[in-house]
């Protein structure tokens, strides 16, 4: 039975930016290296937050974000997406189901978001396996190319490392049904509706 991967573009500018066309290229390795999965991509500045959305993340068994950098933080249409997903937070719906993150960029700032999206998502009850998260930058892109021919090319990641990000997400999946994760007792979809603050 294939496993379905969910791509979410978070990025402002959809189907039209560089965070689009590197998910595009994710969604082209796993049908080129017939991977036993399907991945599906979700441009979120153009997607309504509705029913059909919410299935698709249910059905899925792993999970792509990507977003472009824009003031040291990810895309407004992720930041909307999350917020509309919280009811989901550590539910067993997504508990411990592997997610991958890919951040793209100009030149500085991109590796933060990075680091603080992979630490939203583990939070969320998603799981991050080893070697899932990547940034590609235009100032690294061309980087790369000077540097041809000397080692130390390959100290910055490449759009080879999307082989890596998928192979480790369909390793982690393997063993997935062997865990038996627990949410933190907290967790309840009702508290977005509470009122604390006392005027």
């Amino acid at each position: 039975m294939k496993k379905e991967i969910l791509i979410l573009n978070g990025s402002i500018n959809g189907e039209l930016g560089n965070t689009f066309v590197l998910l595009n290229e994710v969604a082209d390795i796993i049908t080129k290296e017939n991977h036993p999965c399907e991945a599906t991509i979700v441009n979120l500045v153009n997607s309504r937050f509705d029913y059909n959305l919410f299935d698709k993340i249910l059905n899925a068994d792993i999970y792509i974000f990507g977003s472009g950098t824009y003031w040291d933080s990810w895309g407004s249409p992720l930041q909307s997406f999350l917020e509309w997903l919280t009811p989901l937070e550590g539910s067993s719906d997504i508990l411990g189901k592997p997610s991958g993150v890919v951040i793209t960029g100009h030149s500085v700032g991109a590796k933060g978001i990075l680091s603080r999206l992979q630490g939203v998502l583990s939070t969320f009850g998603f799981a991050i396996p080893p070697m899932t998260g990547m940034v590609h930058t235009l100032a690294s892109q061309e980087s790369r190319k000077a540097l041809e021919g000397l080692d130390f090319k390959d100290e910055m990641w490449s759009k080879d490392d999307l082989y890596i990000i998928i192979n480790n997400l369909l390793e982690y999946e393997k063993v997935r049904k062997y865990c038996n994760f627990l949410s933190w007792t907290n967790n309840g979809s009702e508290f977005c509706d509470k009122v604390w603050i006392k005027l």
